[in-house]
This record gives structure tokens, C-alpha cells and sequence, in this order.
């Protein structure tokens, strides 16, 4: 299957799940406030700009990219852009770089990539490309050698916007730099090296720049329902399911306990078990879930912030630690010595991720607020005109017309 028709196969399956996002198209968030009204009021000095206390560059660049068009088509441009970079790791899994796990194997887990319950917030949007461009630059360094240097093409430009865009390249770095030491070779001192400017500007800025602050109201009892609940339960049932569980206060608790520890054994043992490139994953994924833990913006209010995120108001910090416990799953269904071991994490996978994908695969359009109409008044507006324009979810952005 070439990379093209993956390509667009992915597409589809991605656009089915909320097809306004492609067919009417709005901006969402920081895509509207930030990116691109930064870039229109700012030009290229946007680029230097940190955000939430470090740099967001791809985000940026789609939206000086939006620019060139008329507002009425700058969603469409950086949902599409959110498209290309949320297809990437398909493509790059689909190809020879991972060819030490059966093709059809990685067809099926592609497939639950692209249909991952509880992740809509990270559906579509260049507000949260981060995370999969983070997932696509761990992918990159744990792939296989290439003998076509066109791949390099590739892998450098991926790996400079990942250490440029978002925290991440803080725990990217490890990761490279253990790469390095194991296999000796060059392409894995090269992508070290590519991380490295990266990391140092992210981790200034991080120091440098000021970041909301919040009561983080972190308890255990929290942190039970964070784990066992949105992690691995709804890694598996989805969104709407433990969202009708939570009616059922103590029910719901007894199931989180159950799949705390259920999960944990699994995870660990996948840490010892499991070959490098899949230890490494789940210390990548553990190692993003708590920086996100330590201080989670999940809601602009005063309240715990570990409260709304146990909520899934911010499902962002769950999408890395949900793909890697689903990959823990998929390898011990796959190479787990025990066959009792394999039998169940195959059961688990066929009895119960099919719920989570079918009950959360059609996620629900945006509002409808009129963004086309807004445009073309804008765009009709005198020179210094001010205009505010609503957008999800009840956002407003500002725009001085130039």
C-alpha cells in the first residue's frame, strides 16, 4: 500500500469523526486568538513569541500561513495543517522503519490510532498539534535505520519544529541521548544533536516566561480517578461510557481502582518485558502525564485543577499515556511468553476497545457561530476597523482591520 493511499485513507477515517472540521471549518481556541491574530497583528515577530511559557512554532507558521488567504479560509487551512501532522505517524509506522512488527499488526494498531477514544480534544485542531508532533518525533527516534537518505529530509524539519513546538523535547532528549549510547550509530547522534537547541530555547523560556497559576488540588483519590479513569478506562470505553458511569459515584470508583491496578500491571510489565523502543514509549508517555500533572491548566477558574481534569476537561494530557498503555496491550497480545497473558490483553482489546471506538467515533460538530458571515464583514471593513469575532469554545477574537 503506498504512502499516499495511507495517506488518504487516513484522511477519510479522520475527517469522518467530525466532518465540519474539514466541510465548515471555525477556528478553535488559541487557533483564532493566539495564532492567528498574533500573526496578522504581529507578522513575523509572532515566531519569537512564547506562549503559556514556551514556544509554539509550528502553530505559528500555520497561522502566517492562513494569512495568505482570506480569513473566511484560515480554519480550513490550519485544520487541514492539524490533519497532515495527526496522519504523520500512520504513515511513518506504515513504512519500512517499523517492519520488526508485522504489517498487518500495524495496520490494525494505525487504525485505533486514528480512532482513539476520549481524544477529542486533540481532534483537528492546530491548538493541540503538539501532541501528535510529539508523538511523531518519539516515533522518529525510535524507528529503525533508513538506508534512503531522503528520509532525512524528513526526520530533521520533523524533529526541529517538535523540539520547537510545545515542552516536550525536554523528555525527547533522554530519550535520544539513551538511543545514542545503545546503538553507536550516527543517525541517532544526529537527531540528538537536532533536539539539543531546541531543548536549551524551550527550557530558557520556561524559565523566562511567565504561566498561569492555579490551585493544582492534587489527592490521591484524584489521582485514582485520573489513572484507572481516563487513562485506561477510557482508553478502552470511551468518553460517553465513563461518562454515564460517573452517575454512579461509588460504582464508578470501585471500577477505577479495578483498572488502576489492572493498568499498572500491565504498564510495568511491559517495562520489563517489552523490547527498548517500547520501554522507552511508556517512559516518554509517564514522563509527559506527570509534567502535565505537576501543573495542568485545565480550567481558567480558581478551582483544583486535578478536579477538572479527572473531569476530562483537559482529555490533552491523556492522548500519549493512553497510545502507549494501548501499545503496552498490543505487544503483550503480540509477544508476551504466557499465553494466559496474551489470551487477555487480546480479550481486552477485542471485547472492550471496540466500545470505546464505536461509542466515541462520531464526535459532535462545533457550534455554528456564524464564522463565514463575520469574515466577509471583515473583510469588507475600512482600514482600522475593530471587530470582535466569537469562536469556540465561547472564545472571542479581536481583530483591527489593517
Amino acid at each position: 500500500m503506498s504512502q499516499l493511499a495511507i495517506f488518504f485513507a487516513a484522511f477519510t477515517l479522520v475527517a469522518s469523526r467530525r466532518p465540519d472540521a474539514i466541510f465548515k471549518a471555525q477556528f478553535w481556541a488559541e487557533d483564532g486568538i493566539f495564532w492567528y491574530a498574533d500573526a496578522y497583528r504581529h507578522g513575523l515577530h509572532c515566531l519569537v513569541m512564547p506562549h503559556a511559557g514556551y514556544m509554539h512554532t509550528l502553530p505559528r507558521l500555520v497561522g502566517l500561513l492562513s494569512l495568505l488567504l482570506p480569513l473566511a479560509l484560515a480554519p480550513f487551512i490550519m485544520n487541514l495543517s492539524a490533519v497532515v501532522v495527526q496522519i504523520l505517524p500512520v504513515n511513518l509506522f506504515l513504512s519500512s522503519r517499523f517492519d520488526s512488527i508485522p504489517y498487518k499488526k500495524r495496520l490494525l494498531a494505525s487504525f485505533v490510532y486514528l480512532a482513539l477514544p476520549n481524544s477529542s480534544e486533540v481532534h483537528v485542531n492546530t491548538t493541540n498539534i503538539q501532541w501528535h508532533l510529539a508523538l511523531l518525533g518519539c516515533m522518529i527516534l525510535l524507528a529503525q535505520a533508513e538506508r534512503d537518505r531522503l528520509w532525512r529530509f524528513f526526520e530533521i524539519p520533523a524533529l526541529m519544529f517538535t523540539s520547537l513546538t510545545g515542552p516536550f523535547v525536554l523528555l525527547l532528549v533522554p530519550v535520544a541521548a539513551l538511543l545514542r549510547w545503545k546503538r553507536k550509530d550516527a543517525r541517532s547522534a544526529m537527531s540528538l544533536a537536532v533536539l539539543l537547541p531546541g531543548a536549551i530555547l524551550q527550557a530558557l523560556m520556561l524559565f523566562i516566561s511567565a504561566r498561569q497559576s492555579a490551585p493544582n488540588g492534587a489527592t490521591l483519590a484524584r489521582l485514582v480517578s485520573i489513572l484507572g479513569g481516563q487513562v485506561f478506562m477510557a482508553s478502552l470505553l470511551g468518553t460517553k461510557t465513563l461518562s454515564q458511569l460517573a452517575h454512579h459515584v461509588r460504582l464508578v470508583f470501585v471500577f477505577e481502582v479495578f483498572a488502576i491496578v489492572a493498568g499498572l500491571a500491565i504498564v510495568l510489565y511491559s517495562l520489563r518485558r517489552g523490547p527498548l523502543e517500547l520501554r522507552l514509549f511508556l517512559l516518554f508517555a509517564v514522563g509527559v502525564l506527570t509534567m502535565s500533572l505537576l501543573h495542568p491548566l485545565a480550567t481558567n477558574t480558581n478551582e483544583p485543577q486535578w478536579e477538572a481534569v479527572k473531569e476530562g476537561t483537559s482529555t490533552r494530557y491523556f492522548f500519549l499515556p493512553m497510545c502507549a498503555f494501548l501499545a503496552s496491550l498490543f505487544w503483550i497480545a503480540h509477544a508476551a511468553t504466557r499465553s494466559f497473558l496474551r489470551y487477555g490483553a487480546a480479550g481486552i482489546l477485542l471485547l472492550l476497545l471496540p466500545i470505546g471506538i464505536c461509542r466515541d467515533w462520531a464526535y459532535p460538530p462545533f457550534v455554528d457561530l456564524d464564522f463565514q458571515e463575520f469574515a466577509t464583514d471583515f473583510e469588507r471593513a475600512a482600514r482600522g476597523t475593530k471587530m470582535t469575532i466569537p469562536i469556540n469554545p465561547n472564545w472571542q477574537m479581536e481583530l483591527i482591520k489593517k
